[in-house]
């Protein structure tokens, strides 16, 4: 007993170790353990309890209706031999009378309750005494009589008719009928009787059933009458009319098939029995049946689920007491081993609450402290902090000198907060202050001097680091009536803060609608993208004579959900979500095939401007995919203008540059887009190898009104031409925007004007036209 109790508990703690000391996580499994244990041995108990009654009724319905059929088959061949023996006398079947012989017959066969000879016509000739010859009826016209005496003159076996009262002899009768034929096999004679039911000394006896939750039925398959019915409380004045209705049979069939996975036609040519489990009026019943084809009948033997659930109850009473016992003393064993690990849990709960870097409550305590504000529904502020561009320090220092930045940067915020307010770093590079105070103006003016506090110098080892941080506030319970609701409101504000950086917004309403805007689109982009709902149109280049001379490249996008989308927001969005490398691919890819197609289709080259995002030309293999795409479509490099804008050399200008000579060198041009609306410089300028301008639309829009937007457009002409560059305006609207562009000297033009951009179909069509095809 000793060694048991150490074996079982080395190998309790070998289960603490695997589950890391979760002491009741493996209560709980060994609990459910025991339960399917439980669980198992009481399925097979019952399991055994029923197939223990199956096999009993199955037994008692294969007896029934051995027993059944033999009384059968003996009175079917006593109307038999009476029918014949009567046939072979004079005139038998003239007139009416009782012939004693049947009495005799009777008086030895107990079972039956009277004889009677009819003609095929149904007409009763000879009767037994102890039937009134004059009342009887014609058993071919009778209602009652007519199905079961029609049967009896088809049939070559004994027929049952439905079982009645017979006022004369008080006892319920099961009427049979023989029809009796000649040598040529035609019915001479129909020779009736009936068997007495409740006879003790036969299968028809009504205590067959054992007690009041089960009975004995022999059930008439032609129509679905009961024959008979051992049952409690259950006489012939109850089961005589019962008969079930066409549908309901046909449900039971069908359930009776379902059930065995046989049909029912089977399972009566085989003679074997069936046990099957039904329900009635709310009530389980297993019943096993056994067909009896020549008297076409059920012997059916059946019991409520009651005393099987009454046994089943008794063991799962004595297996329940065993299970608690034995989890009782389990469960002592693990208080035991619970109140020792107690403070080794506190420890591991104020971890899992704080930070260990900094010792500030963490995500969990923040969601702690937020749940044990929201239900006293007074008013609070959750404002959110990030340190701008925290990545840049790690990247550019290491992880040791990020983590002390951190350190020191949460001790700094927390000298500034006052003692009331909840201080909590999310995470990375986030804090989080909950403050009582829910006064948006005065939170937002301590927010904002918060910002100018923290962005002082901080000290980190021998560095002298300037961090700068952006603040999203939002307010319970107007911005938020859950912490999750209320979170997500603050770093929607955070997101809109750090767009401008080192700044401090107050959430608004209109924040979730252009957030949800932008999932949406997204996710409707992510669609398009693999569904090909973007689609290309191409806005002309015209020269002096206004002939086409190149085409701008516009991607397009309509969706089925959101209808027309900006190129504007779905480009940003683009830019933002991954999405922009698959869209310029689409962009280059679509856009070159269908030049393609349209340059035959015109019989002359054009040159094809391209847009390319910053994302797009800074990808490793940019320089390969675009020289791929040109020789898949048989475009000459010279008729490809790549057109950039100034943003793409803010940073790492010598990769650009570099990857700007590649394609020159195989002969791609590079036009800058928006040229004059960002940082360029004369000497930006003398170090790109550019191949053309393109002045913005917003210098063309006030050439005519404004002299300081046309000197800057003639800076620009004279620029392109010190430095051999192609010109080309664009947003060109009116007609003497056009004139007056030409007179400064530009002579390649963009816009509404001239053509507004158009799919390729109907650019193939303009084209025949201004060449005249």
């Amino acid at each position: 007993m000793l060694q048991r109790c150490r074996f079982i508990s080395c190998f309790l703690e070998l289960l603490l170790t695997i589950f890391k000391n979760n002491l009741w996580t493996l209560f709980f499994l060994i609990l459910l353990g025991g339960l399917v244990l439980l669980g198992t041995i009481l399925f097979f108990r019952w399991q055994a309890i029923v197939s223990e009654e199956e096999h009993y009724h199955g037994a008692r319905a294969e007896l029934v209706g051995q027993s059944v059929d033999s009384i059968l088959r003996t009175q079917e061949l006593v109307l038999d031999v009476i029918g014949r023996e009567l046939l072979n006398q004079d005139a038998v079947l003239s007139g009416s009378r009782k012939i004693p012989l049947l009495d005799r017959v009777l008086a030895a066969n107990p079972v039956l309750v009277g004889f009677g000879l009819a003609r095929p016509d149904g007409t009763l000739v000879r009767v037994s005494s102890n039937l009134d010859l004059a009342s009887l009826p014609n058993l071919r016209t009778n209602p009652k009589t007519r199905d079961t005496f029609i049967r009896a003159l088809s049939s070559g076996s004994m027929v049952l008719g439905r079982t009645y009262f017979v006022d004369a002899l008080g006892s319920w009768v099961i009427p049979i009928r023989k029809a009796i034929r000649s040598e040529t096999g035609d019915v001479v004679a129909v020779m009736t009787a009936g068997l007495r039911l409740g006879d003790g000394d036969t299968v028809f006896d009504e205590t067959l059933h054992d007690s009041s939750h089960d009975r004995v039925i022999l059930l008439r398959e032609v129509d679905g009458y009961v024959q008979f019915v051992s049952g409690e409380g259950v006489g012939p004045e109850q089961y005589w009319k019962v008969q079930e209705s066409m549908i309901r049979r046909q449900q039971n069939r069908d359930g009776f098939e379902r059930h065995l996975g046989r049909s029912a036609e089977d399972v009566m040519a085989n003679k074997d029995t069936a046990v099957v489990r039904t329900r009635r009026a709310g009530k389980d019943y297993l019943a096993a049946a056994i067909f009896n084809p020549r008297y076409q009948l059920w012997a059916v033997s059946e019991t409520q689920f009651v005393p099987m659930y009454q046994a089943f109850s008794a063991s799962l009473a004595q297996y329940l007491l065993v299970f608690l016992a034995v989890i009782l003393v389990f469960y002592k064993w693990f208080r035991v081993i619970d109140t020792a690990e107690g403070k080794r849990r506190q420890e591991l709960y104020y971890l899992s609450r704080h930070d260990d870097l900094t010792g500030l409550s963490n995500r969990n305590g923040l969601l702690g402290r937020l749940d044990a504000l929201l239900p006293g529904k007074k008013p609070f502020c959750l404002v959110v902090i990030n340190i701008d561009n925290f990545k840049g320090i790690n990247d550019r220092f290491g992880l040791e000198y990020g983590d002390e930045t951190l350190l020191e940067f949460s001790r700094r915020l927390a000298g500034l907060v006052e003692s009331r307010d909840d201080l909590a770093r999310l995470g990375g590079d986030e804090f989080a202050i909950v403050t009582p105070n829910a006064d948006l103006a005065a939170v937002e003016a301590a927010c904002v001097s918060l910002v100018g506090d923290l962005s002082r110098t901080v000290e980190v080892g021998r560095l002298r680091l300037q961090v700068t941080a952006s603040i999203g506030v939002a307010v319970f319970p107007d911005h938020g009536e859950s912490p999750s609701k209320l979170i997500r409101s603050a770093h929607l504000a955070l997101y809109e803060a750090k767009q401008r950086r080192n700044d401090v917004c107050i959430y608004r309403t209109e924040m979730e609608m252009v957030y949800l805007r932008r999932l949406s689109v997204e996710q409707r982009l992510r669609h398009g993208l693999a569904s090909d709902t973007l689609y290309m149109m191409y806005q002309p280049q015209v020269d002096e004579t206004q002939k086409t001379v190149g085409l701008e490249a516009l991607v397009r996008w309509q969706d089925e959900e959101l209808g027309i989308v900006s190129p504007a927001e779905f480009v940003e969005v683009a830019e933002k979500s991954g999405l922009m490398v698959p869209l310029g691919r689409f962009v280059v890819e679509t856009s070159m095939h269908e030049y393609s197609i349209l340059r035959e289709a015109a019989g002359r080259s054009l040159d094809l401007a391209i847009n390319i995002s910053v994302i797009q030309f800074r990808q490793p293999k940019f320089v390969e995919s675009v020289l791929e795409a040109l020789k898949v479509h048989n475009i000459s490099p010279r008729e490809l203008v790549l057109e950039i804008t100034e943003s793409l050399f803010m940073d790492d200008f010598e990769p650009v540059l570099t990857t700007i000579e590649r394609l020159r060198g195989h002969g791609v041009r590079i036009s800058m887009d928006d040229f004059g609306t960002g940082y360029s410089s004369l000497s930006l300028l003398r170090k790109l190898p550019l191949d053309e301008l393109k002045i913005d639309k917003s210098f063309v829009d006030n050439i005519l009104e404004d002299e300081r937007a046309a000197n800057m457009i003639r800076s620009i002409v004279a620029i392109a031409k010190s430095y051999n560059m192609e010109l080309v305006a664009e947003g060109v609207e009116e007609e003497a925007q056009a004139q007056a562009l030409t007179r400064m000297g530009c002579r390649r033009f963009q816009g509404y004007y001239f053509s507004r951009p158009k799919r390729l179909d109907k650019l193939k069509a303009d084209l025949a036209l201004e060449i005249g095809v």
